[in-house]
C-alpha cells in the first residue's frame, strides 16, 4: 500500500530532527514524508528544508494546534491525483522503530474496513504509554489502556493520534480531524468515533512500536488538564445521546465534582465549563451537522447544567477550604 507520515513540528528542532532520522530507517520506506511547521520560531522549519530536501515542507506563519496543523498536511496528500491510500500522522516527540511502519500497514492490509490503525507507544524507560484508547463511561474520560503494563491488545474503539494510521478513502468520507478541539486533545477520539458511526473498524497493531516523550508541546499541567476537559466536554455534547447527556453524563459529572474536585482539578473544570458556555453554540451546531437528536431549547438545558455544575464546584472548594482551616487550627 502507498503511505505517507504526517509529521506536525512546533519549536523542537532537536525532536523532529531525531524523528525524521528515524523516518529514514523505516523498512519498508514511506512514499512520503510530510512535515507542517506550525510557526515555530526555533529554526525547526529551516533545519527541515536544510537536512531534509526530501521531504515536503508545509510553513505556517502561527501555531495552528494539532487538528488544523494535520489537516493541512492530510489534505495536501488528498489533493494529489493518486493520493497515498494511507495516511499516518505522526508526533514530533516520537522516535518509530524500523518496523512500524509495516506492521500499521499489514493490519489495514488485512481488512478494507479497517480505517485507522493505533501504535504500541513506550514511554522512553520502555513502560508501556499507549495500547488504545478506551473511555470511562459516562464521564467520557479518556484513558490510556495498558498504561504501564505488558499488552495484549488487538482491537478497540479509540486510538491516539500521537501515532495513527488512517485509510484516505475512509477521511475522504468522514472528514479531517474537527478543528473545534484546537489547539488539543479528544480531536482523535471523535475522528475514531465518526469512522465507526460510518461503519469502519478501529484497530491496535502492538507490533508498531515507537518511543513518545509525550506533552512536549504542552507541557504545563494545568493548561494541559484545562484543554484536556474542554475537549473532553466538546465530544460529550457533540457525540452523546441527548438522554444520556442531560441524564447519566450530568448526574456523574455532578457526583465528581461534588465529591472528588480539589483545587487542581476545580482550576481546570472551572475553566473548561467557561469555555464550553463561551462555545455552545458552535458545539451545538456540530451536533447538529452529524445528525445526532438535539430539541429546540438544548442551549438553554445544557447552560443550566454547566452553571449548576460550575456553581456546585465552587462550593465544594469552598468546603473543602474550611475543613482544611479548620483542621490547621485544631492543631
Amino acid at each position: 500500500m502507498r503511505s505517507a507520515v504526517v509529521v506536525l513540528a512546533w519549536n523542537a528542532a532537536e525532536a523532529v530532527q531525531a524523528c525524521l532520522h528515524a523516518l529514514q530507517q523505516l523498512n519498508p520506506a514511506a512514499d512520503q514524508i510530510v512535515v507542517v511547521d506550525n510557526g515555530s520560531h526555533d529554526g525547526s522549519a529551516d533545519l527541515v528544508a536544510t537536512q531534509f530536501p526530501e521531504v515536503v515542507l508545509i510553513r505556517h506563519t502561527q501555531n495552528l494546534g494539532f487538528a488544523l496543523g494535520m489537516n493541512a498536511g492530510i489534505a495536501h496528500l488528498l489533493a494529489q491525483p493518486a493520493p497515498p491510500e494511507v495516511i499516518v500522522v505522526l508526533n514530533q516527540d516520537t522516535l518509530v522503530d524500523p518496523g512500524w511502519l509495516a506492521a500499521l500497514l499489514a493490519v489495514m492490509e488485512s481488512d478494507a474496513q479497517i480505517a485507522a490503525v493505533g501504535s504500541q507507544i513506550r514511554y522512553p524507560d520502555g513502560k508501556l504509554q499507549h495500547a488504545g484508547v478506551t473511555l470511562a463511561w459516562p464521564r467520557g474520560v479518556a484513558q490510556h489502556r495498558g498504561l504501564h503494563t505488558t499488552d495484549h491488545y488487538q482491537s478497540g474503539d479509540y486510538v491516539t493520534g500521537a501515532a495513527l494510521a488512517l485509510r484516505s478513502t475512509a477521511l475522504q468520507q468522514v472528514g479531517l480531524f474537527d478543528p473545534g478541539y484546537t489547539p488539543a486533545y479528544y480531536e482523535d477520539v471523535d475522528l475514531c468515533w465518526r469512522l465507526r458511526q460510518a461503519g469502519y473498524q478501529i484497530r491496535y497493531a502492538p507490533a508498531a512500536t515507537l518511543v513518545h516523550q509525550e506533552s512536549l508541546s504542552i507541557s504545563d499541567p494545568i493548561t494541559r488538564s484545562a484543554y484536556y476537559n474542554r475537549g473532553r466536554l466538546r465530544f460529550v455534547i457533540k457525540t452523546y445521546a441527548w438522554d444520556d447527556l442531560i441524564g447519566v453524563f450530568a448526574q456523574a459529572e455532578m457526583a465528581f465534582v461534588r465529591q472528588y474536585a480539589h483545587t487542581f482539578e476545580g482550576t481546570v473544570l472551572r475553566w473548561a465549563y467557561d469555555a464550553t458556555l463561551d462555545t455552545l453554540d458552535a458545539i451545538l451546531a456540530d451536533r447538529q451537522a452529524i445528525g445526532m437528536l438535539t430539541p429546540t431549547d438544548a442551549h438553554a438545558q445544557l447552560t443550566r447544567i454547566l452553571i449548576g455544575l460550575r456553581r456546585a464546584l465552587f462550593h465544594s472548594l469552598y468546603r473543602r477550604s474550611i475543613a482544611a482551616v479548620n483542621t490547621l487550627a485544631s492543631l
